[in-house]
Formats: structure tokens, sequence, C-alpha cells
């Protein structure tokens, strides 16, 4: 009987303020389905209970780091009814030092794999003529979805895949773009070899609390940043997230782990 992966994704575009400088990541993390259950979520819900331990509960709340990042940037003081009070306490650092390094230590003391593609926006634009070129989501997606299926015959293993859902048509679209690369492979990975190894995309919604989820939110845009050389937020797990990316089982993490296109 095959092992099962979870593949859990999200999604980050950055940019500079007059638009340009402009990247497209898609990343998250791959956690086998057993450790999933009885590891990652146990893990997650634990350090809700440490960073909310005021509060009746704090499991439920879903962790979303663009309103810790909201909260703590000392522009959006007067801004804090857009977003939760339960993230109101990050306008202090200490707060949001102590979620970060819990999240650094979920990765550094778990069998976590981080798998993702970037897509440098200008570059493409530049190389090609706007009328030619495939939507930025089938070329990270068919980069990306490769790259699993290796994961997945390495260890002889099928795949789940989890994307948080940007509700209809968004969900539609990316799984039928999902679906695609299922049926025609990719530039290295065969149709049949997709078919055997890639099972099923589904959309949970952020509502459901989805702790896998949760983890890839904290993933893409830290790449993203780093290949538009944007400098580093204050906080973050970016060394962590580093040194958990796939290396293809050849050291090769540019490679395997998050490939930057084109």
């Amino acid at each position: 009987m095959m092992a099962i992966y979870h593949l859990y994704l999200d999604e980050s575009e950055t940019s500079d303020n007059s638009g340009n400088n402009r990247v497209f990541c898609i990343a998250g993390i791959i956690i086998e389905e057993n450790d999933d259950k009885d590891i990652l979520i146990p893990a997650v819900n634990n350090l809700k209970k440490v960073v909310w331990n005021d509060m009746v509960a704090p499991e439920n709340i879903v962790l979303h780091e663009k309103d810790v990042r909201f909260a703590n940037n000392f522009r959006n003081r007067n801004k804090l009814d857009n977003v939760k009070p339960e993230f109101h306490r990050f306008v202090q650092n200490v707060n949001v030092r102590l979620l970060y390094n819990g999240i650094g230590e979920i990765y550094q003391s778990n069998k976590i794999t981080v798998i993702g593609s970037c897509v440098i926006l200008d570059d493409l634009y530049r190389y090609f003529h706007e009328d030619i070129i495939s939507d930025k989501y089938i070329i990270c997606m068919q980069i990306l979805f490769e790259n699993f299926c290796q994961f997945l015959k390495s260890k002889n293993s099928v795949g789940y895949v989890f994307y948080e859902s940007r509700e209809e048509p968004q969900d539609k679209e990316i799984r039928m773009r999902f679906n695609n690369i299922k049926s025609m492979g990719s530039l290295y990975i065969s149709s049949y070899a997709m078919q055997i190894h890639l099972k099923d995309i589904t959309f949970p919604s952020k509502s459901e609390n989805n702790c896998g989820l949760q983890m890839a939110d904290f993933v893409p845009n830290g790449f993203a940043r780093h290949y538009a050389n944007f400098n580093e937020h204050r906080f973050n797990i970016n060394n962590v997230l580093n040194i958990h990316r796939y290396d293809g089982g050849l050291y090769k993490p540019e490679r395997f782990g998050i490939k930057v296109l084109p």
C-alpha cells in the first residue's frame, strides 16, 4: 500500500509601490498523512494555546500571516478594526516573536518539506509577447507539481493537494489547471505518472481552521520578497524554510524546492 502525503499550498504576489519588480509565488508544505493528523495538528494547537494563553479555546483561532503583519505595522495603529480582535496582541513585538519562534520550532521538530515555485513577472513579460504568454498559475503549477511528483515517486507514495479556497470562480479555474497538468503531464513528468501519483485537489475555506494550510500561509511571501530583492520582514522564518526546501535527493533545493522562473 502506497504512503499518502498532503501538499498544502498558498500564494503570494509582491511588487514595489510603482507596481514594478513583481514576483508571483505558489508554495507550501508537504507532510505525510499520519504526521499531519498525529503531530502537526497538535503542535499548531499547542502553539495557539501559548500565544493566546488568556483565551478560551484558542485552538479555534485561524492563523493568518497578513493579519499578524498588519497589526504589527505601526502605521496601522489606528486601523486595528480591520483585523479580528485576537490579532490586536501582535501590536507588541514580543507576541510576534513568540509566534514566529513557535512556527519555526514546528518546522524544525517535524518532518515537513517546503516546496513551491516563483515566477519573475517583469522578466516573463520582457522575454515573451503578452499575447502568447500562458498564465502565471499554469507556469508555477507545472513546475511545482512536477517536483511534487518526483518527491512522491521517491517515496513510493501518492499525494493530495489542499489549496486555500478563493471561492468561485477562482477555485474552479485552479482545479481546471490542476486537471490539465494531470492529463497532459509536464516537460519532465509523463501524464501517466502524474495520474498515478497526484490524486486530487480540494479547496478548504479559511473558516475550516485547517492547520496545514495555516502553516503554508507563512511560506510564499518570504520567497516572493526574496526574489523581488525586497528587505526581509523583521520577524520571519525564512532561514528555517530554506533549510526545509525539498532537494530532490540530489542536494538541489534551488531546482526541486523553490524553483524560480523564467
